[in-house]
């Protein structure tokens, strides 16, 4: 299957388009769980599966982070330069990307708030991942495939 991406985002830098994304994902989220929400992304670029090969295609594959879905009001959400949260965003995105830091979540791919808990996503409950790390109010996954691969 062919990747299909959210379009207008190809000026973006791998740190600035990652920065976005945890910012829009995890913007209210202690500093630890915006950079296990990078740590996932990262951990998806380096298992390129249907998820895609780099940055771009991980983050802007279609119907995988909401907050880039057009029906989504985070889709056209973008911070202002100053914004304290965002500034934290890219700081985990840079930290992600240089390799400053090591990987928290255990090796997740995946996440998801704990306001889900009641009616999680189905790749959670269903055998397909495993519970790596709670961090704020995320709980991270990683896919049992990656765990049998390495």
């Amino acid at each position: 299957m062919p990747i299909q991406l959210y379009p207008g985002y190809d000026a973006y830098s791998d740190v600035n388009l990652l920065g976005l994304c945890v910012w829009r994902e995890a913007r209210g989220e202690i500093y630890d769980a915006k950079f296990g929400v990078a740590c996932s992304i990262r951990n998806r670029v380096n298992h390129p599966t249907w998820w895609g090969h780099n940055y771009h295609e991980v983050i802007l594959e279609k119907w995988q982070y909401t907050s880039f879905d057009p029906s989504d009001p985070n889709s056209t959400k973008f911070p202002g330069a100053t914004d304290p949260a965002y500034l934290e965003c890219l700081e985990a995105a840079s930290c992600v990307i240089n390799g400053k830091m090591t990987d928290t979540t255990g090796g997740a791919s995946s996440y998801f708030d704990k306001s889900l808990d009641t009616h999680p996503p189905k790749w959670a409950t269903d055998g397909s991942n495993i519970h790596t790390a709670d961090l704020g109010h995320l709980h991270f996954y990683e896919r049992k495939q990656d765990v049998q691969e390495a």
